[in-house]
């Protein structure tokens, strides 16, 4: 979850009473801080550990003069927090500071994404057929991160390993980790359109204005899409001229990955790969930074490099920018855009902050709306059903 600065007495009327609930909640997640400090779980803890793997990208390219794959292998290890008791007290912890029902099941589910056990400083190994790789260790909050190059003409199975562009790859069990996991990159190809879109309040309905609603929506409530915003990226794949590819850039933590992609998939959006924020929220005071005070420069630093990185490994690209005007969307879309020009084809901003934005635009986009390509709209039946690119 991430929280606009511009609602400070989002948990009351009165500034006062706002800045006693905030305090008395960090004071609540200190308590703990004894009891939780530096419970990130290292290699040899547990019985039991998870790996989950995000739809990724790969690229074509050589490894010893032969066809080969750049394929990005990302995800998280973690251990459940089912059964765990001292991160079960924290979930109850978590409940008092949010207001939530901690009997509640689906704010459990939700919480214990949230508070799920990081592995830190762990390898995980997978395999491409018989092709075995280790990935670089696992950071503090248990994501790992790394650029295999696949040698094809080396892989026995290379050919039962891809499907409609889709590279599937296995991990490798291990002590704790038994059962191996299947994930996914997709094969993209170095010329084409791809749309980034944000997730909260561009196609999920979060309410980052507003951080007691906000949190309702993240812990509390069944998600909600965007009305109207599955239907438009299902009419742009349908009508583009060449194949459409969609990429999430979310400052949003790793640990909601997996129920962010189910939902998406049970709603009929389009298959997305993923670039989402590795946090660490293992001791309480990481918590309440993560959930009742972020640092918005650092959420708008974060968007900014995992686009730029995006643009500059496939260079033949365009992009189409999809996001909202309740956080730092047009400021980082107006960074992105001055950086790469004429490939950014349109920057579509939804108006969720309801203030007039003129100035703010105009700042941001010059008075042209950075020659026509800016659109700010309130629903997605405003925007074209179509994309017209600049290609």
């Amino acid at each position: 979850m991430t929280t606009s600065p511009r609602n400070q007495s989002a948990f009351s009327a009165h500034p006062a009473r706002a800045h006693a609930r905030s305090y008395s909640g960090a004071v609540l997640l200190c308590c703990f801080a004894s009891f939780f400090a530096g419970h990130s779980s290292n290699a040899a803890a547990g019985e039991i550990q998870q790996i989950s793997f995000a739809p990724s990208l790969a690229s074509a390219t050589t490894v010893n003069g032969q066809p080969g794959w750049l394929v990005t292998v990302q995800g998280r290890l973690s251990e459940p927090t089912d059964g765990e008791a001292r991160r079960q007290v924290m979930i109850s912890g978590f409940a008092r500071i949010l207001g939530a029902d901690a009997a509640s099941a689906l704010f459990r589910e939700r919480a214990g994404y949230f508070v799920s056990n990081s592995i830190a400083g762990a390898r995980v190994a997978v395999a491409f057929g018989d092709q075995v790789h280790a990935l670089k260790k696992t950071n503090e909050g248990g994501c790992f991160s790394t650029e295999v190059k696949v040698n094809v003409t080396q892989v026995a199975q290379a050919a039962d390993l891809t499907h409609d562009g889709i590279i599937n790859f296995k991990s490798v069990p291990a002590r704790h980790r038994r059962e191996p996991v299947v994930g996914t990159a997709l094969l993209l190809a170095e010329e084409g359109v791809t749309v980034i879109t944000d997730i909260d309040d561009t196609i999920k309905v979060t309410g980052n204005t507003d951080r007691k609603i906000a949190a309702k929506n993240t812990f509390m409530a069944p998600f909600v899409a965007v009305d109207g915003m599955a239907d438009l990226y299902r009419d742009w794949q349908k009508s583009n001229g060449t194949p459409l590819h969609f990429h999430v850039v979310s400052a949003g933590p790793w640990h909601f990955h997996e129920p962010l992609k189910a939902f998406f998939r049970r709603v009929n959006f389009p298959e997305f790969t993923w670039d989402m924020r590795c946090v660490d929220v293992t001791s309480p005071t990481a918590l309440y930074d993560e959930t009742i005070h972020p640092d918005p420069n650092r959420l708008y630093v974060f968007k900014v490099a995992a686009i730029r990185a995006f643009l500059n490994r496939f260079p033949r690209r365009h992009a189409v920018l999809v996001g909202d005007s309740g956080e730092r969307d047009p400021e980082t879309y107006a960074t992105i855009l001055k950086e790469f020009g004429a490939r950014i084809d349109a920057v579509y901003i939804r108006n969720v902050s309801k203030e007039k934005q003129d100035a703010r635009y105009r700042a941001l986009f010059g008075p042209g709306g950075a020659n026509g390509k800016l659109q700010v709209f309130d629903k997605p039946d405003e925007l074209p059903r179509r994309l017209a690119t600049a290609r």
